[in-house]
Parts: C-alpha cells; sequence; structure tokens
C-alpha cells in the first residue's frame, strides 16, 4: 500500500534571501556608529543577522564599550539612515525560484528578525502572490536562535515542522530552524560556508537553492 505524501512548506528568511538587503542594513550600521567613533568589523555585524535591531543595537554597543543611551541613539541613527537610503533589490533567480514552487502548490512563508511595518509593505509591493504566512520581530516572544519564529511559521502554514524547508543565510537563523527541527538549505548571499555549515545543505545561489528544494521534496 503506498502511504500518502506529506504536505511540505518551505520558510525563507528576508534580508539577504527574499531581498538583498543586508549590505544596505550594513552601510547603515555603518554610519550610525561613525557617529560615535567606532568603525565597524563587517563579520562583527553579519554573524547577528537574524535578530531584530534593538538585539543587534544592544549586541553592537556591548562589543563597542556603549552605554545605553549611545546604543539608542546609535539604533535610532540606523533605522533613519536605512529607511532614507533603502532600495528594493532582489537576488539572480528568486522569483524563478518561487514561480517554480507555486506551480507545484507549495507553501511558503516569511520567517525574519526584521520588524513587520517595513516587511510586510515589501511583500504587499512584491510578493503577495506567493507567501502564505509572515513572521516578524514584533511576532514572537523569542526571536532567532530561539526555535519560536519557525515554529510560528509552520503552524501559520499548517505544515509539520519536520515537513518545513528553511532557506537562510545566517548562523543565527540556522540554528533557530535546527532547533524547530526543520530542513536547513544555507545560501553564501552575505556569510561564506564556513559560517553556515550548521545546515543540512550549503548552495551558492537560488539555482542551487532550486535544485536542493526541489530533490528534497521529490525525495519524500
Amino acid at each position: 500500500m503506498k502511504h500518502q505524501q506529506s504536505e511540505q512548506g518551505i520558510l525563507f528568511d528576508f534580508d539577504g534571501v527574499t531581498v538583498r538587503s543586508m549590505e544596505q542594513h550594513f552601510a547603515a550600521w555603518v554610519k550610525a556608529l561613525q557617529e560615535k567613533n567606532i568603525v565597524l568589523n563587517p563579520m562583527d555585524f553579519f554573524v547577528l543577522e537574524g535578530q531584530g535591531v534593538e538585539t543587534v543595537a544592544r549586541n553592537l554597543g556591548q562589543r563597542y564599550g556603549l552605554n545605553d543611551t549611545q546604543i539608542k541613539e546609535v539604533t535610532r541613527r540606523k533605522i533613519e539612515w536605512y529607511q532614507a537610503h533603502m532600495r528594493i533589490e532582489f537576488y539572480d533567480h528568486f522569483f524563478e525560484l518561487l514561480a517554480t514552487l507555486k506551480s507545484r502548490a507549495i507553501k511558503m512563508g516569511v520567517v525574519t528578525g526584521g520588524m513587520r511595518e517595513r516587511v510586510e509593505k515589501i511583500i504587499a509591493n512584491h510578493f503577495m502572490d506567493y507567501f502564505q504566512c509572515l513572521v516578524t520581530v514584533d511576532d514572537v516572544q523569542n526571536g532567532k536562535p530561539h526555535p519560536e519564529p519557525f515554529l510560528r511559521g509552520a503552524e501559520l502554514l499548517n505544515i509539520a515542522p519536520a515537513d518545513c524547508i528553511v532557506v537562510e543565510n545566517a548562523p543565527l537563523g540556522i540554528e533557530s530552524a535546527h532547533q524547530a527541527g526543520m530542513t536547513v538549505i544555507a545560501v553564501t548571499t552575505t556569510l561564506g560556508a564556513e559560517y553556515l555549515r550548521q545546515a543540512h545543505y550549503i548552495v551558492n545561489n537560488f539555482r542551487e537553492v532550486e535544485k536542493t528544494i526541489l530533490m528534497l521534496i521529490d525525495k519524500k
């Protein structure tokens, strides 16, 4: 007797996956910290990706010796600079990937450490035909690397966590998805493979993401 195939869901990180934005976030942090005479080391920032802006600010503030007032000032200036200079950019083949998954009726969602107001607006303008759920830092008590964000995404898709595939680009997001019991594909959009070793699969672009997702779905 042939067993019925379980339904699959795909959960994408947002910054550095759904949109090409991490370089802009980094530039905004650089500008904000320059006002405190701090030169931001790129790796000090990129390894923190997946957390909300306030958590990132606390981590950077502690690393560079800022007090609470200075951390709040830097956070405000980062948000202001980013909003003033933000451009919406996408990775090659990402929309083709979404179209392929949609043609197979695969449920998809976004799980991000970004703020809902910003992310929701971008999704409404560019991705309304693709994503069935959105989980942001504003929707959970515990952000990445806690499993809550991805477990919430699975719940909203009505898919078992074990049947969810996550596409991430950062260590904290990979850890979050791992703890949620999901299969993780890491793409090297912002960090090298050496930072992403906890993922089940590491790929270099979204053609490879598509190939890996289809392999996993067809294997089911």
